[in-house]
């Protein structure tokens, strides 16, 4: 009775696994996702999600299925977003109050500010590729070695930060730039020396000033975008933090916002605004007219809920936060640079 049981059992797992690993291998590909719908051009393209320290890896359905991940660190409340020159993407986490990192050459990937972080929220790299950190909860930026430990460098305010949030560098001009959300104001200061220089704003609802300001980026030309939350609306500083121009209000119409939260920019000026309460993503060109959007509210392939931060690597691949799916969901811009590759894969093939 005994030998027959065990005979059924092994023959069902052999026919699980079989059943598997076929669907492993044999499983069709997924139809792309692109913004707009045809007949318009396509724009946006949806590539995939990264989720966990091992998101990098290939790995098959089978091997999902079978084993799982188990030796993965997964995302439980990510939020910020960076991607270095070098390709590597760092994820701020506010659940584990740790910064994910992900080496998309070495597709390794690697957990840094344990037991030393309580909410970070913002997080940039510079050249020398030290990993600048803003923890709100704590009210400092950390400072950690392209190692991952924590450095003996640290900024120096003028006064404490109250709420640090978003931050961005100017690696031209040597700048780095922190938004204290409670103190409704920037904080500029020298990348070198670590000081701060100055500030730009305050709080109000007129140009130039803001209302709980979150995230922030530098455009490939050094103006400095912010996302002034509060205010429902983006606004646009030169290099010496003076004001040029804002877009965007309080609204549920194309153009408008609810919650805007991160803000990043392509290589070809167009600026990207993600927004917590409409659950996607609006393009605007660089004088503020809205564009297109993509995205919506979800958790299937593309969707999201809850986004937060946004990144855009040197090739144009755009890396949004998606807060309540516990992921970073990757899209292509599908722009000159895409174009380009796209001409170097068809002379390869000639």
């Amino acid at each position: 009775m005994m030998k027959t049981v065990k005979r059924s059992i092994s023959r069902f797992f052999i026919l699980l696994v079989a059943g598997i690993l076929t669907y492993g291998c044999a499983a069709p590909p997924l139809p792309d996702l692109i913004w707009p719908i045809p007949p318009d051009e396509p724009r946006i393209k949806y590539v995939k999600q990264l989720t966990d320290t091992e998101s990098l890896k290939e790995k098959s359905a089978a091997t999902e299925l079978l084993i799982g991940s188990e030796s993965a660190e997964p995302l439980k409340k990510p939020n910020g977003v960076f991607v270095d020159s070098t390709g590597k993407v760092y994820v701020t986490d506010t659940a584990r109050s740790e910064i994910m990192k992900l080496d998309t050459v070495s597709k390794q990937g690697a957990i840094i500010g344990s037991r030393l972080l309580s909410k970070p929220i913002g997080v940039v790299a510079d050249d020398k590729g030290r990993v600048f950190v803003a923890d709100s909860d704590n009210k400092k930026v950390w400072i950690f070695t392209a190692e991952g430990n924590i450095s003996d460098e640290f900024l120096k305010p003028d006064t404490p930060f109250k709420r640090p949030s978003g931050i961005a560098i100017d690696s031209i001009l040597k700048l780095l730039y922190v938004t204290d959300t409670y103190d409704h104001h920037i904080r500029v200061f020298d990348l070198e020396t670590l000081k701060q220089k100055s500030i730009i704003g305050w709080r109000g609802r007129e140009d130039g000033l803001f209302n709980y300001p979150s995230f922030l980026t530098v455009a490939p030309n050094g103006n400095i975008v912010v996302s002034d939350t509060q205010n429902g609306r983006i606004q646009i500083f030169d290099s010496e933090g003076r004001f040029l121009r804002r877009f965007g209000e309080f609204g549920d119409a194309p153009g408008m916002f609810a919650r805007p939260k991160g803000v990043a920019v392509d290589s070809e000026g167009h600026i990207y605004v993600v927004d917590a309460a409409f659950n996607n993503v609006q393009i605007f060109d660089d004088e503020g007219r809205i564009l297109m959007a993509f995205s919506g509210y979800g958790v299937g392939r593309g969707e999201m809920i809850l986004p937060a931060g946004i990144a855009i690597d040197k090739d144009d691949y755009i890396y949004v936060v998606d807060s309540w799916g516990r992921r970073v969901e990757v899209f292509e811009f599908l722009g000159d640079k895409h174009k380009a590759r796209e001409a170097a894969k068809a002379a390869k093939k000639k």
